[in-house]
């Protein structure tokens, strides 16, 4: 996934463990922490070299992680809430652009219903789409 991608994403939606990691990391590295942990509890310990996460994180993202969460083991989100929500945007943007309910559900994969409620839902989004 590409930052410009990431930067479309509206942090208030997030879940509040997301938002968390979101603003002591930064969205890349908090996207590329759930990419992969996600969904599983992580140990944070108080001492960079006695971690894996050195290898999916660059050395001041991890200290601001350690210094923040040093001696917990936090259950880290899955990635999905990023996807889903440029799913989401991506299938309001298709449905402004004029393709149908049903067009878009078989693209996607999902019911009828869940395009519909995507579509009212992000058209009632306090953030809304900022294209």
């Amino acid at each position: 996934m590409e930052l410009q991608d990431l930067e479309r994403i509206d942090i208030h939606q997030l879940p509040h463990s997301l938002q968390m990691l979101v603003q002591c990391l930064g969205i890349e590295h908090a996207y590329n922490l759930t990419c992969a942990y996600g969904g599983r509890p992580k140990y944070i310990p108080k001492h960079r070299e006695r971690t894996t996460l050195a290898e999916v994180m660059p050395p001041a993202a991890l200290d601001a992680l350690i210094k923040h969460y040093a001696g917990m083991a936090l259950e880290i989100p899955k990635v999905d809430h990023f996807l889903r929500q440029l799913r989401n945007q991506q299938i309001q943007r298709e449905s402004a652009d004029g393709l149908s309910r049903s067009m878009l559900a078989n693209k996607y994969g999902l019911s009828l219903r869940q395009i519909g409620n995507i579509r009212r839902l992000e058209a009632c989004a306090p953030h809304g789409l900022s294209t």
